[in-house]
Protein backbone atom coordinates (compact mmCIF):
# COMPACT_ATOMS: atom_id res chain seq x y z
CA UNK A 1 0.00 0.00 0.00
CA UNK A 2 2.78 2.10 0.82
CA UNK A 3 4.38 2.18 -2.71
CA UNK A 4 0.60 3.04 -4.01
CA UNK A 5 0.50 5.77 -1.96
CA UNK A 6 3.72 7.33 -2.94
CA UNK A 7 2.74 7.04 -6.78
CA UNK A 8 -0.24 9.15 -6.40
CA UNK A 9 1.03 12.89 -7.20
CA UNK A 10 -2.08 14.97 -6.38
CA UNK A 11 -2.80 13.30 -2.93
CA UNK A 12 -2.08 15.81 -0.16
CA UNK A 13 0.85 15.39 1.69
CA UNK A 14 -0.64 14.31 5.04
CA UNK A 15 -3.47 11.97 4.06
CA UNK A 16 -3.54 8.78 2.20
CA UNK A 17 -5.69 8.59 -0.66
CA UNK A 18 -7.97 6.28 0.54
CA UNK A 19 -10.52 6.30 -2.09
CA UNK A 20 -8.04 5.64 -5.19
CA UNK A 21 -6.01 2.74 -2.99
CA UNK A 22 -9.59 0.74 -2.00
CA UNK A 23 -11.06 1.29 -6.13
CA UNK A 24 -7.70 -0.56 -7.20
CA UNK A 25 -8.13 -3.15 -4.94
CA UNK A 26 -11.84 -3.72 -5.65
CA UNK A 27 -11.29 -3.61 -9.60
CA UNK A 28 -8.39 -5.66 -9.44
CA UNK A 29 -9.26 -8.57 -7.44
CA UNK A 30 -9.78 -11.74 -8.43
CA UNK A 31 -11.76 -14.08 -7.45
CA UNK A 32 -9.31 -17.17 -7.01
CA UNK A 33 -7.35 -13.84 -5.02
CA UNK A 34 -9.80 -14.66 -2.18
CA UNK A 35 -8.90 -17.52 0.21
CA UNK A 36 -11.02 -20.44 0.09
CA UNK A 37 -12.31 -20.34 3.88
CA UNK A 38 -13.45 -16.89 3.09
CA UNK A 39 -14.87 -18.12 -0.05
CA UNK A 40 -16.56 -20.53 1.99
CA UNK A 41 -18.12 -18.11 4.41
CA UNK A 42 -19.83 -16.43 1.72
CA UNK A 43 -21.48 -19.46 0.39
CA UNK A 44 -22.91 -19.92 3.83
CA UNK A 45 -23.77 -15.95 3.85
CA UNK A 46 -25.65 -16.19 1.07
CA UNK A 47 -27.65 -19.66 2.06
CA UNK A 48 -28.46 -16.96 5.00
CA UNK A 49 -29.49 -13.65 3.73
CA UNK A 50 -31.62 -15.24 1.07
CA UNK A 51 -33.53 -16.86 3.81
CA UNK A 52 -33.92 -13.83 5.54
CA UNK A 53 -34.92 -11.82 2.49
CA UNK A 54 -37.49 -14.31 1.34
CA UNK A 55 -39.08 -14.65 4.62
CA UNK A 56 -38.98 -10.97 4.89
CA UNK A 57 -41.01 -11.09 1.59
CA UNK A 58 -44.43 -11.25 3.58
CA UNK A 59 -44.09 -8.61 5.81
CA UNK A 60 -46.28 -5.55 5.43
CA UNK A 61 -43.14 -3.42 5.13
CA UNK A 62 -41.63 -5.39 2.48
CA UNK A 63 -44.68 -5.57 0.89
CA UNK A 64 -45.06 -1.91 0.86
CA UNK A 65 -41.78 -1.61 -0.85
CA UNK A 66 -42.59 -3.56 -3.40
CA UNK A 67 -45.94 -1.71 -4.62
CA UNK A 68 -43.58 1.19 -4.70
CA UNK A 69 -41.18 -1.09 -6.74
CA UNK A 70 -44.16 -2.26 -8.91
CA UNK A 71 -45.02 1.03 -9.39
CA UNK A 72 -41.96 2.29 -10.61
CA UNK A 73 -40.08 -0.46 -12.86
CA UNK A 74 -42.16 -3.12 -12.83
CA UNK A 75 -41.20 -5.77 -15.92
CA UNK A 76 -37.75 -5.64 -15.14
CA UNK A 77 -34.98 -8.40 -14.79
CA UNK A 78 -34.94 -8.54 -11.49
CA UNK A 79 -36.85 -10.81 -9.15
CA UNK A 80 -38.42 -9.45 -6.01
CA UNK A 81 -37.64 -12.89 -3.58
CA UNK A 82 -40.74 -14.83 -3.00
CA UNK A 83 -43.38 -12.41 -4.70
CA UNK A 84 -43.31 -13.75 -8.18
CA UNK A 85 -42.78 -10.34 -9.68
CA UNK A 86 -39.62 -8.65 -11.32
CA UNK A 87 -38.99 -4.75 -11.81
CA UNK A 88 -35.70 -2.90 -11.98
CA UNK A 89 -32.26 -3.55 -10.26
CA UNK A 90 -32.37 -0.66 -8.09
CA UNK A 91 -35.86 -1.24 -6.71
CA UNK A 92 -35.16 -4.91 -6.73
CA UNK A 93 -31.97 -3.89 -4.18
CA UNK A 94 -34.68 -2.19 -1.92
CA UNK A 95 -37.12 -4.26 -1.96
CA UNK A 96 -35.20 -7.36 -1.00
CA UNK A 97 -32.63 -5.88 1.33
CA UNK A 98 -35.89 -4.52 3.06
CA UNK A 99 -36.79 -7.65 3.05
CA UNK A 100 -32.84 -9.34 4.52
CA UNK A 101 -33.39 -6.50 7.41
CA UNK A 102 -36.68 -6.77 7.97
CA UNK A 103 -37.06 -9.17 11.02
CA UNK A 104 -33.74 -9.18 12.65
CA UNK A 105 -32.61 -12.29 12.10
CA UNK A 106 -29.82 -11.11 9.60
CA UNK A 107 -26.17 -11.67 9.58
CA UNK A 108 -24.35 -9.18 11.57
CA UNK A 109 -20.21 -8.46 12.20
CA UNK A 110 -19.44 -7.47 15.49
CA UNK A 111 -17.30 -4.69 15.93
CA UNK A 112 -17.79 -3.07 13.18
CA UNK A 113 -21.67 -3.27 13.76
CA UNK A 114 -22.37 -3.82 10.26
CA UNK A 115 -25.43 -6.37 8.89
CA UNK A 116 -23.76 -6.67 5.23
CA UNK A 117 -25.90 -9.09 3.89
CA UNK A 118 -28.87 -6.71 3.66
CA UNK A 119 -26.86 -4.26 1.91
CA UNK A 120 -24.28 -6.08 0.21
CA UNK A 121 -26.62 -9.00 -1.44
CA UNK A 122 -29.27 -7.57 -2.59
CA UNK A 123 -27.38 -5.17 -4.91
CA UNK A 124 -24.96 -7.60 -6.34
CA UNK A 125 -27.89 -10.11 -7.16
CA UNK A 126 -30.10 -7.54 -8.75
CA UNK A 127 -26.78 -6.41 -11.02
CA UNK A 128 -25.77 -9.99 -11.86
CA UNK A 129 -29.78 -10.61 -12.78
CA UNK A 130 -29.63 -7.41 -15.13
CA UNK A 131 -26.56 -8.38 -16.74
CA UNK A 132 -26.65 -12.52 -16.31
CA UNK A 133 -23.38 -12.66 -15.15
CA UNK A 134 -21.84 -15.77 -13.67
CA UNK A 135 -21.60 -17.64 -9.80
CA UNK A 136 -18.48 -16.42 -9.67
CA UNK A 137 -19.64 -12.56 -10.50
CA UNK A 138 -21.89 -13.00 -7.38
CA UNK A 139 -19.19 -14.77 -5.12
CA UNK A 140 -16.60 -11.95 -6.24
CA UNK A 141 -18.70 -9.26 -5.61
CA UNK A 142 -20.22 -10.41 -2.43
CA UNK A 143 -16.52 -10.78 -0.52
CA UNK A 144 -15.44 -7.26 -2.11
CA UNK A 145 -18.82 -5.50 -0.65
CA UNK A 146 -18.57 -7.64 2.69
CA UNK A 147 -14.94 -6.22 3.01
CA UNK A 148 -15.15 -2.47 1.99
CA UNK A 149 -18.80 -2.07 4.24
CA UNK A 150 -16.98 -3.78 7.38
CA UNK A 151 -13.84 -1.70 6.90
CA UNK A 152 -16.06 1.85 6.25
CA UNK A 153 -17.75 0.69 9.44
CA UNK A 154 -14.77 -0.12 11.74
CA UNK A 155 -13.56 3.31 10.35
CA UNK A 156 -16.24 5.26 10.97
CA UNK A 157 -16.02 4.59 15.02
CA UNK A 158 -18.24 4.18 17.65
CA UNK A 159 -18.65 7.73 17.71
CA UNK A 160 -20.75 7.43 14.23
CA UNK A 161 -23.26 5.32 16.33
CA UNK A 162 -23.37 7.59 19.60
CA UNK A 163 -24.62 10.06 17.06
CA UNK A 164 -27.30 8.61 16.23
CA UNK A 165 -26.35 7.11 12.80
CA UNK A 166 -27.87 3.99 12.15
CA UNK A 167 -24.62 1.71 10.83
CA UNK A 168 -25.85 -0.80 8.44
CA UNK A 169 -27.37 2.12 5.92
CA UNK A 170 -24.54 4.65 5.99
CA UNK A 171 -21.48 2.64 6.02
CA UNK A 172 -23.57 0.34 4.24
CA UNK A 173 -23.85 2.17 1.06
CA UNK A 174 -20.23 2.13 1.10
CA UNK A 175 -19.93 -1.26 0.92
CA UNK A 176 -22.98 -1.71 -1.75
CA UNK A 177 -21.23 0.55 -4.12
CA UNK A 178 -17.60 -1.25 -4.21
CA UNK A 179 -19.93 -4.38 -4.68
CA UNK A 180 -21.88 -2.91 -7.19
CA UNK A 181 -19.05 -1.76 -9.44
CA UNK A 182 -17.22 -5.73 -8.79
CA UNK A 183 -20.20 -7.20 -10.45
CA UNK A 184 -20.20 -5.18 -12.96
CA UNK A 185 -16.77 -5.19 -13.47
CA UNK A 186 -15.96 -1.69 -13.87
CA UNK A 187 -12.39 -0.17 -14.22
CA UNK A 188 -10.28 1.84 -11.50
CA UNK A 189 -11.07 5.24 -12.21
CA UNK A 190 -15.18 4.05 -12.74
CA UNK A 191 -14.63 2.14 -9.39
CA UNK A 192 -13.35 5.37 -7.86
CA UNK A 193 -16.20 7.24 -8.88
CA UNK A 194 -19.25 4.80 -7.77
CA UNK A 195 -17.45 4.90 -4.36
CA UNK A 196 -17.31 8.91 -4.90
CA UNK A 197 -21.08 9.19 -5.54
CA UNK A 198 -21.90 6.43 -3.02
CA UNK A 199 -20.19 8.57 0.12
CA UNK A 200 -23.20 11.37 -0.98
CA UNK A 201 -25.83 8.85 -0.74
CA UNK A 202 -24.92 7.36 3.05
CA UNK A 203 -27.69 8.03 5.12
CA UNK A 204 -29.95 6.09 7.72
CA UNK A 205 -31.12 7.48 11.68
CA UNK A 206 -31.85 5.34 13.90
CA UNK A 207 -34.54 6.94 15.43
CA UNK A 208 -36.37 4.79 13.80
CA UNK A 209 -36.19 2.31 16.23
CA UNK A 210 -39.29 2.41 17.95
CA UNK A 211 -42.43 1.34 15.74
CA UNK A 212 -41.69 2.96 12.29
CA UNK A 213 -40.90 0.66 9.39
CA UNK A 214 -37.79 2.80 8.88
CA UNK A 215 -35.29 0.72 10.27
CA UNK A 216 -36.62 -2.55 8.31
CA UNK A 217 -36.17 -0.26 5.16
CA UNK A 218 -32.26 0.80 5.80
CA UNK A 219 -30.84 -2.13 4.34
CA UNK A 220 -32.94 -2.06 1.22
CA UNK A 221 -31.88 1.85 1.37
CA UNK A 222 -27.90 0.95 1.25
CA UNK A 223 -28.52 -1.58 -1.20
CA UNK A 224 -30.76 0.37 -3.99
CA UNK A 225 -27.90 3.43 -3.03
CA UNK A 226 -25.13 0.94 -4.09
CA UNK A 227 -26.86 -0.23 -7.39
CA UNK A 228 -27.18 3.57 -8.66
CA UNK A 229 -24.08 4.53 -7.94
CA UNK A 230 -22.30 1.51 -9.47
CA UNK A 231 -24.81 2.18 -12.45
CA UNK A 232 -24.14 5.88 -12.45
CA UNK A 233 -20.59 5.29 -12.61
CA UNK A 234 -20.74 2.97 -15.27
CA UNK A 235 -22.20 5.74 -17.64
CA UNK A 236 -19.57 8.12 -17.10
CA UNK A 237 -21.29 10.00 -14.17
CA UNK A 238 -18.66 10.79 -11.74
CA UNK A 239 -17.91 11.09 -7.97
CA UNK A 240 -15.39 12.90 -5.51
CA UNK A 241 -12.16 11.16 -6.41
CA UNK A 242 -10.85 11.80 -2.45
CA UNK A 243 -14.85 11.06 -1.07
CA UNK A 244 -13.91 9.19 1.89
CA UNK A 245 -10.92 10.71 3.15
CA UNK A 246 -11.23 14.83 2.20
CA UNK A 247 -11.17 16.69 5.36
CA UNK A 248 -14.10 18.51 4.70
CA UNK A 249 -17.50 17.12 3.44
CA UNK A 250 -15.72 13.87 3.17
CA UNK A 251 -17.43 10.44 4.56
CA UNK A 252 -15.26 10.05 7.39
CA UNK A 253 -14.47 14.13 8.24
CA UNK A 254 -18.44 14.64 8.77
CA UNK A 255 -19.67 11.42 9.64
CA UNK A 256 -16.63 9.84 11.74
CA UNK A 257 -14.79 11.79 14.47
CA UNK A 258 -10.95 10.97 14.75
CA UNK A 259 -11.34 7.93 12.43
CA UNK A 260 -7.74 6.47 11.59
CA UNK A 261 -8.19 5.63 7.70
CA UNK A 262 -5.36 3.21 7.84
CA UNK A 263 -8.45 0.66 8.49
CA UNK A 264 -9.15 1.04 5.58
CA UNK A 265 -6.16 -0.31 3.42
CA UNK A 266 -3.78 -2.06 6.31
CA UNK A 267 -4.15 -5.82 5.58
CA UNK A 268 -6.55 -5.09 2.74
CA UNK A 269 -5.68 -8.42 0.52
CA UNK A 270 -4.38 -10.26 3.47
CA UNK A 271 -7.14 -10.13 6.11
CA UNK A 272 -10.47 -10.99 5.22
CA UNK A 273 -13.60 -9.40 7.38
CA UNK A 274 -15.88 -11.75 5.88
CA UNK A 275 -14.16 -14.38 7.96
CA UNK A 276 -15.61 -12.72 11.34
CA UNK A 277 -19.51 -12.35 10.59
CA UNK A 278 -22.02 -14.68 12.41
CA UNK A 279 -25.17 -15.55 11.70
CA UNK A 280 -27.92 -15.24 14.41
CA UNK A 281 -29.55 -17.90 16.05
CA UNK A 282 -32.47 -15.46 17.57
CA UNK A 283 -34.97 -12.94 15.97
CA UNK A 284 -33.76 -10.19 17.53
CA UNK A 285 -31.10 -7.37 17.72
CA UNK A 286 -27.71 -8.57 18.00
CA UNK A 287 -27.12 -6.37 21.38
CA UNK A 288 -29.40 -9.06 23.30
CA UNK A 289 -28.25 -12.28 21.99
CA UNK A 290 -25.61 -12.87 24.88
CA UNK A 291 -28.40 -11.99 27.20
CA UNK A 292 -30.64 -14.68 25.94
CA UNK A 293 -27.71 -17.35 25.78
CA UNK A 294 -26.92 -16.29 29.54
CA UNK A 295 -30.79 -16.61 30.75
CA UNK A 296 -30.78 -19.86 29.09
CA UNK A 297 -27.73 -21.00 31.17
CA UNK A 298 -29.63 -19.57 34.42
CA UNK A 299 -32.60 -21.56 33.45
CA UNK A 300 -30.78 -24.31 33.44
CA UNK A 301 -29.77 -23.67 36.46
CA UNK A 302 -33.36 -23.31 37.90
CA UNK A 303 -34.61 -20.03 36.94
CA UNK A 304 -37.74 -19.36 35.36
CA UNK A 305 -40.66 -16.88 34.42
CA UNK A 306 -42.22 -18.36 37.79
CA UNK A 307 -39.76 -18.07 40.60
CA UNK A 308 -38.07 -15.01 39.49
CA UNK A 309 -37.63 -12.29 41.90
CA UNK A 310 -35.13 -9.73 40.08
CA UNK A 311 -32.70 -9.91 36.62
CA UNK A 312 -29.96 -7.23 36.16
CA UNK A 313 -27.94 -7.47 32.79
CA UNK A 314 -24.54 -5.30 32.78
CA UNK A 315 -24.06 -4.33 29.12
CA UNK A 316 -22.00 -1.47 26.93
CA UNK A 317 -22.76 1.72 26.48
CA UNK A 318 -23.04 0.42 22.68
CA UNK A 319 -25.55 -1.90 23.27
CA UNK A 320 -27.30 -0.02 25.50
CA UNK A 321 -27.96 2.19 23.43
CA UNK A 322 -29.38 -0.40 21.23
CA UNK A 323 -31.33 -2.21 23.33
CA UNK A 324 -31.64 -0.76 26.95
CA UNK A 325 -34.29 1.85 26.72
CA UNK A 326 -37.39 1.47 28.88
CA UNK A 327 -39.89 -0.78 26.81
CA UNK A 328 -42.51 0.90 25.26
CA UNK A 329 -45.59 -1.29 23.36
CA UNK A 330 -44.25 0.46 19.93
CA UNK A 331 -44.67 -2.30 17.49
CA UNK A 332 -43.09 -5.51 16.15
CA UNK A 333 -39.50 -3.15 15.50
CA UNK A 334 -39.56 -2.39 19.53
CA UNK A 335 -40.09 -5.41 21.19
CA UNK A 336 -37.38 -7.09 19.26
CA UNK A 337 -34.73 -4.10 19.72
CA UNK A 338 -35.56 -4.07 23.38
CA UNK A 339 -33.58 -6.03 25.57
CA UNK A 340 -36.03 -6.56 28.36
CA UNK A 341 -38.77 -7.79 26.15
CA UNK A 342 -36.57 -9.99 24.88
CA UNK A 343 -35.32 -11.53 28.15
CA UNK A 344 -38.69 -11.84 29.30
CA UNK A 345 -39.75 -13.50 26.04
CA UNK A 346 -36.66 -16.43 26.61
CA UNK A 347 -37.98 -17.10 30.07
CA UNK A 348 -41.57 -17.27 29.18
CA UNK A 349 -41.76 -18.68 26.05
CA UNK A 350 -37.78 -20.94 26.12
CA UNK A 351 -37.31 -19.46 22.44
CA UNK A 352 -36.50 -16.08 20.64
CA UNK A 353 -36.82 -16.70 17.58
CA UNK A 354 -39.42 -15.47 14.48
CA UNK A 355 -42.89 -16.96 16.20
CA UNK A 356 -42.24 -15.25 19.48
CA UNK A 357 -42.44 -11.44 17.55
CA UNK A 358 -46.05 -10.89 16.94
CA UNK A 359 -48.38 -8.14 17.66
CA UNK A 360 -50.23 -9.69 19.97
CA UNK A 361 -47.67 -10.65 22.10
CA UNK A 362 -46.78 -6.30 22.55
CA UNK A 363 -49.27 -5.87 25.38
CA UNK A 364 -49.01 -9.29 26.66
CA UNK A 365 -50.07 -8.86 30.51
CA UNK A 366 -47.17 -11.61 31.33
CA UNK A 367 -44.74 -9.98 29.54
CA UNK A 368 -45.16 -6.98 30.73
CA UNK A 369 -45.13 -7.94 34.31
CA UNK A 370 -42.12 -9.74 34.35
CA UNK A 371 -40.21 -6.79 32.41
CA UNK A 372 -40.91 -4.90 35.78
CA UNK A 373 -37.83 -7.30 37.09
CA UNK A 374 -35.65 -7.11 34.56
CA UNK A 375 -33.38 -4.27 34.43
CA UNK A 376 -30.34 -3.04 32.11
CA UNK A 377 -27.49 -1.13 32.81
CA UNK A 378 -24.36 0.20 31.66
CA UNK A 379 -21.73 -0.90 32.40
CA UNK A 380 -18.29 0.70 31.53
CA UNK A 381 -15.43 -1.71 32.84
CA UNK A 382 -17.22 -3.58 29.45
CA UNK A 383 -16.80 -0.75 27.58
CA UNK A 384 -12.82 -0.83 28.21
CA UNK A 385 -13.00 -4.30 26.46
CA UNK A 386 -12.92 -2.57 22.70
CA UNK A 387 -15.98 -2.78 20.30
CA UNK A 388 -15.25 -6.23 19.15
CA UNK A 389 -15.96 -7.99 22.63
CA UNK A 390 -19.24 -5.19 22.85
CA UNK A 391 -21.81 -8.07 23.13
CA UNK A 392 -20.52 -9.24 26.27
CA UNK A 393 -22.74 -8.86 29.29
CA UNK A 394 -22.81 -10.32 32.49
CA UNK A 395 -26.24 -11.35 33.83
CA UNK A 396 -27.33 -11.81 37.43
CA UNK A 397 -30.57 -13.08 39.29
CA UNK A 398 -32.39 -13.62 41.98
CA UNK A 399 -35.51 -16.27 42.36
CA UNK A 400 -37.99 -16.21 45.15
CA UNK A 401 -36.57 -18.70 47.18
CA UNK A 402 -33.68 -16.25 47.52
CA UNK A 403 -31.22 -18.19 45.24
CA UNK A 404 -28.74 -15.75 43.66
CA UNK A 405 -27.23 -16.67 39.71
CA UNK A 406 -24.59 -14.73 38.17
CA UNK A 407 -22.97 -15.89 34.49
CA UNK A 408 -21.47 -14.29 31.87
CA UNK A 409 -20.83 -14.32 28.15
CA UNK A 410 -18.62 -12.24 25.73
CA UNK A 411 -19.98 -13.56 22.35
CA UNK A 412 -23.04 -15.25 21.29
CA UNK A 413 -24.60 -18.37 20.32
CA UNK A 414 -23.96 -17.66 15.91
CA UNK A 415 -21.04 -15.56 16.28
CA UNK A 416 -17.76 -16.21 14.42
CA UNK A 417 -16.62 -17.22 17.66
CA UNK A 418 -19.31 -19.98 18.57
CA UNK A 419 -20.43 -20.03 15.08
CA UNK A 420 -24.31 -22.02 13.85
CA UNK A 421 -22.87 -25.34 12.12
CA UNK A 422 -24.02 -25.66 8.63
CA UNK A 423 -26.64 -28.09 9.82
CA UNK A 424 -28.15 -25.75 11.80
CA UNK A 425 -28.04 -22.75 9.23
CA UNK A 426 -29.63 -24.88 6.58
CA UNK A 427 -32.06 -25.33 9.35
CA UNK A 428 -32.41 -21.82 9.90
CA UNK A 429 -32.86 -21.27 5.77
CA UNK A 430 -35.75 -23.69 5.83
CA UNK A 431 -37.54 -22.33 8.84
CA UNK A 432 -37.34 -18.51 7.57
CA UNK A 433 -37.68 -19.42 3.22
CA UNK A 434 -39.71 -22.51 4.17
CA UNK A 435 -42.37 -20.45 5.43
CA UNK A 436 -42.66 -18.80 1.89
CA UNK A 437 -41.72 -21.00 -0.78
CA UNK A 438 -41.91 -25.19 -1.67
CA UNK A 439 -39.98 -27.35 -0.28
CA UNK A 440 -38.03 -28.24 -3.37
CA UNK A 441 -37.63 -24.56 -4.17
CA UNK A 442 -36.12 -24.29 -0.77
CA UNK A 443 -33.81 -27.40 -1.43
CA UNK A 444 -32.33 -26.47 -5.04
CA UNK A 445 -31.17 -23.19 -3.40
CA UNK A 446 -29.60 -24.71 -0.35
CA UNK A 447 -27.41 -26.65 -3.39
CA UNK A 448 -27.02 -23.90 -5.33
CA UNK A 449 -25.94 -21.69 -2.92
CA UNK A 450 -23.47 -24.43 -1.46
CA UNK A 451 -21.49 -24.11 -5.54
CA UNK A 452 -22.69 -20.95 -6.92
CA UNK A 453 -19.31 -20.30 -8.37
CA UNK A 454 -20.32 -23.23 -11.04
CA UNK A 455 -23.38 -21.09 -11.94
CA UNK A 456 -22.71 -20.13 -15.72
CA UNK A 457 -25.64 -17.39 -15.84
CA UNK A 458 -28.26 -16.19 -12.96
CA UNK A 459 -31.09 -17.07 -14.83
CA UNK A 460 -31.88 -20.30 -12.41
CA UNK A 461 -31.56 -18.72 -8.94
CA UNK A 462 -33.67 -15.49 -10.80
CA UNK A 463 -36.25 -18.23 -11.25
CA UNK A 464 -36.10 -19.90 -7.90
CA UNK A 465 -35.97 -16.76 -6.03
CA UNK A 466 -39.12 -15.74 -7.51
CA UNK A 467 -40.55 -18.38 -5.32
CA UNK A 468 -44.03 -18.10 -6.95
CA UNK A 469 -45.35 -17.29 -10.77
CA UNK A 470 -42.36 -17.83 -13.35
CA UNK A 471 -42.12 -14.30 -15.12
CA UNK A 472 -39.33 -13.90 -17.44
CA UNK A 473 -36.45 -12.22 -17.58
CA UNK A 474 -36.22 -8.40 -19.30
CA UNK A 475 -32.43 -7.82 -19.60
CA UNK A 476 -30.99 -4.21 -19.23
Amino acid sequence: MNAQVAELDNAPADVAPVTRIVAEWVANLKLEDIPEASLKHARRALLDSLGCGIYGSEQEWCQLATIVAEENSFGGPCAVWGAGKRVGPADAAMVNGTGIHGFEIDDLHVESMLHPGAVILPAVIALAEARNLSGKDILRGLVVGYEIGIRTAICSSIEHKLKGYHMTPTNGTIGAAAAAAATLGLNVEKTNDAIGISVSFASGLYSARKGAMTKRLHGGLAARNGVLAGLLAEKGFTGAKDGLEVDFGGYFSTLGENSDLSIMTDDLGSRWHIDDIGFKAYASCGSTHTTVDCVKKLMDEGLSADNLESLTVRISKAGFTNVGWKYEPVGIVGMQMNGRFVAATQLLKGEVFVNQFSVDRMEDPDTLELIKKIDIVHDPEIDALGLAKRHTVVVTAKDTSGKEYETTREQRKGSAQFPLSDAELESKFRRTAGVVIPEKTADRIVELAGSIETAETTEELSSLLLGQAQIPLARL
